[in-house]
């Protein structure tokens, strides 16, 4: 499995594949429709279900920058990742590997995921929004969502 660098203006952090994947999925079910097929949350919303598909060994193009290069994009990411924490806080501890393959992707999920690992993504966008992300991609230190035990 890959890992991909995601930043905004060269700052960011790495995150393995699938878990950026997964992640993207479950955020693109947080965007608001719009009846508007112009509008900042059906392009985000397609740019994320794309990305999150599977096709993307090492470089998931999550399109943040682009995403959030507007207020009205900004307010739609954060609102989706907001949203997003809200609903995991009601979610079970694992998040079951045969839900998952429900999702819609490439390949099947193996094995269950821990609930807290999408809310560590949740917390490191919204980290990396705001600008208290600093590390470079040179910087490995910081993966959100991966557990350490691997």
């Amino acid at each position: 499995m890959g890992s991909s660098f995601v930043g905004l203006n060269g700052k960011g952090f790495w995150m393995r594949d699938g878990i950026l994947e997964l992640w993207l999925r479950l955020l693109s079910l947080h965007i608001e429709d719009s009846s508007d097929h112009n509008s900042p949350n059906t392009s985000i919303r397609n740019q994320w279900l794309l990305a999150s598909r599977g096709f993307f060994s090492g470089c998931v193009p999550t399109e943040m920058e682009s995403a959030v290069s507007t207020e009205e994009g900004k307010a739609v990411v954060i609102k989706a990742i907001n949203s997003l924490l809200e609903g995991l806080k009601d979610a079970p501890d694992l998040l079951s590997k045969d839900f998952l393959n429900l999702l819609g992707f490439q390949s099947p999920w193996t094995m269950d995921i821990e609930t807290a690992r999408m809310a560590e993504v949740c917390q490191a966008f919204l980290d990396l929004i705001d600008g208290k992300i600093t590390m470079e991609a040179r910087d490995m230190s910081f993966k959100p969502g991966c557990r350490t035990d691997h």
